[in-house]
């Protein structure tokens, strides 16, 4: 037996065995080959649903940019308004001190008027109006009116 295993044959054998191995080889990278073939079509699908989820997000925050603009400036307007406002009310604030400073020294110099002249004379009481007009502070809206009247009571 010895005797018919030459070497060619030894040699044929062994090259039989490395053809199995390598076309094993092959069918085995074949086979992941095509699963990375399909994998890279998954891929390009992927790819291109986050290009358009770029381009919609780019498009968002473009909207979300030009929203910001318009309502700061919508909000620069309306804060320049309330300070035309504040403005208005710090004006409206300074002279209504003044006029009721004006009121109270007028109420003031009416009672020290009227306790001196009580003494010589009887009393009348003096309607609201009355008094005001003797001294010649008339109340021209209603807001002063009652104003007056406040200061009145307070006294």
């Amino acid at each position: 037996m010895l005797d018919m295993i030459t070497v060619p044959l030894l040699l044929d054998f062994l090259l039989i065995c490395l053809l199995v191995a390598t076309i094993s080889f092959c069918v085995r990278l074949s086979r992941k080959l095509s699963i990375m073939r399909d994998a890279q079509g998954e891929l390009h699908k992927v790819a291109a649903e986050f290009d358009r989820a770029i381009v919609r997000s780019k498009l968002g925050i473009e909207e979300l940019k030009a929203a910001g603009e318009k309502t700061g400036t919508q909000l620069q307007k309306e804060v320049e308004a309330a300070r035309e406002l504040l403005e208005e009310l710090k004006l409206i604030q300074a002279s209504s001190s003044r006029i009721a400073d004006r009121l109270q020294e007028g109420v003031v110099s009416k009672k020290v008027k009227n306790k001196g002249s009580s003494k010589s004379t009887p009393s009348i009481t003096p309607t609201e109006e009355d008094k005001f007009d003797s001294s010649g502070l008339r109340p021209r809206t209603e807001a002063e009116k009652e104003l007056l009247q406040m200061l009145a009571k307070s006294k």
